[in-house]
């Protein structure tokens, strides 16, 4: 039996919230244990808790989460997990999987061969989608630094940009309306890329007028979706990540039904109100199979120039999150002011935070497909997760003076106008507000016409 962890005298100097004791490994494993402290003190105890189904234990919940509760937030029989626990404490053994678990690591790999339709695109690793039932929490956000990070890390990223009638993302990176280019020769056109490199495609790619309204049923936005998966030059990639648009109707059904999708990340804000949407969200990606890689909650907090981080949506969300999908809570982002000039002026790639390098590397973690692994997701960061079960006070705490300052926002900037109808008869509508019948039907290859965007490249 290894000796016990010794006392120092840096546990004295910890602050309240984060203040625990290293435990004892000669000392019987009880469920009033914080999660993080048990898997501390024995490395390798993560496998124990995610045999029986008990993602939090590598995520931030478990910082602050006991063994009884992560058994009941999840259903878990809690004498059983104890059992098991204090079995692994004496000589090692992890228990077979209870087939509770349904994160990524459970079905990732039967996703990699039974989810590829006949026509997926050859040379695409992974599928990735980003999800949630509530508009304005942030996904083309998290999921362009997502990309911009892994790009750094030396992985090869592409984005889909499925939200056809409200698209973000090329602004965001700066790329230009009417980029579509086709290289002769080659069958099929080269999505724009970012100046990092990134292929992007996008609606607003296809457009003269950025601000063109595109009036489409469901039918031809599902289409759309489809033909941008298949008819474009994606080359090699690691990962496509596809930002979707708010809901649980045509376009996420379109990708998780269409698409060989390895999984998806939930975006979510502390907001209760945001975390009822978003419950559905994680509804509808069970119910097609996907696997949830984990859940991201955005505008966590705002940090303060004294150092301190005010929780301006209120206290997390992260707990429920996690209980709601069984995934791990993969970061918690802030507000940062920075994000609005680089995105409103096309330089996103330019920005660079702690706090997303984390969640890249707990999404990469997640994605860890080797034999018989169970990667320990590390603590997301140093923050607690305290007001997670707290009750909200019932008068809102006042805004403090330096949050005035760090959310300021700069003048709006000058936008090139065009005739609206002539955006839109050039994706296939009458200029009303209709869309012809023969492409409200859906459409197949023909449906978007890409020829008629495509700008010639003599290289």
């Amino acid at each position: 039996m290894a000796a016990p962890h010794p006392k120092t005298a840096a546990r004295d100097t910890m602050t309240p919230r984060h203040k625990e004791y290293k435990h004892n490994m000669s000392e019987t494993i009880t469920k009033d244990m914080i999660i993080r402290t048990v898997r501390d003190a024995h490395p390798g105890i993560t496998a124990v808790f995610q045999a029986h189904g008990l993602p939090c234990a590598g995520c931030s919940v478990g910082a602050h989460e006991t063994i009884a509760q992560g058994a009941r937030t999840h259903s878990l029989d809690a004498d059983a997990l104890l059992a098991d626990l204090n079995r692994f404490a004496r000589d090692g053994t992890v228990p077979a999987d209870k087939g509770r678990a349904e994160g990524l690591n459970a079905g990732v790999k039967a996703a990699g061969s039974a989810r590829r339709p006949p026509d997926s695109v050859q040379g695409i690793k992974h599928i990735i989608a980003v999800v949630s039932g509530k508009g304005g929490v942030g996904k083309s956000l998290v999921t362009a630094l997502l990309a911009v990070t892994l790009k750094r890390q030396g992985y090869a990223v592409g984005i889909l940009d499925g939200d056809i009638t409200g698209p973000s993302i090329p602004l965001m990176f700066g790329v230009p309306t009417r980029s579509l280019t086709q290289i002769p020769g080659q069958p099929k056109p080269d999505p724009p890329r970012s100046t990092g490199g990134i292929p992007i495609m996008s609606m607003n790619v296809l457009l003269d007028d950025p601000e063109a309204a595109v009036v489409w049923r469901g039918p031809m936005v599902s289409g759309a979706i489809k033909q941008f998966y298949t008819d474009m030059n994606w080359g090699q990639l690691d990962y496509l990540l596809v930002d979707l648009p708010p809901g649980t109707s045509d376009a996420p059904m379109t990708v998780m039904q269409q698409l060989p999708t390895d999984g998806a990340v939930l975006v979510s804000t502390p907001q209760g109100l945001a975390t009822m949407v978003v419950s559905k969200a994680i509804q509808m990606v069970k119910k097609f199979d996907v696997p949830i890689v984990g859940m991201v909650e955005n505008m966590a907090y705002v940090p303060l120039p004294n150092g301190e981080d005010y929780e301006l949506f209120g206290p997390s969300q992260g707990q429920r999150l996690v209980g709601l999908s069984g995934a791990p809570l993969l970061a918690r982002l802030p507000i940062d002011p920075t994000i609005t000039t680089l995105s409103d002026t096309g330089r996103i790639e330019e920005y660079n935070s702690a706090s997303y390098d984390t969640l890249a590397k707990n999404f990469l973690t997640r994605l860890d497909q080797r034999e018989g692994a169970r990667p320990s997701l590390p603590i997301i960061s140093s923050r607690s997760l305290k007001g997670a079960t707290a009750a909200r006070p019932a008068t809102p705490t006042p805004l403090p003076a330096p949050v005035a300052a760090a959310v300021a926002v700069g003048a709006p900037r000058e936008v090139r106008r065009e005739p609206v109808d002539a955006g839109m008869s050039a994706l296939g509508t009458d200029g009303k507000g209709e869309n012809s019948k023969k492409d409200d039907k859906g459409g197949g290859g023909a449906l978007l016409r890409l020829g008629r965007f495509l700008k010639q490249d003599k290289a």
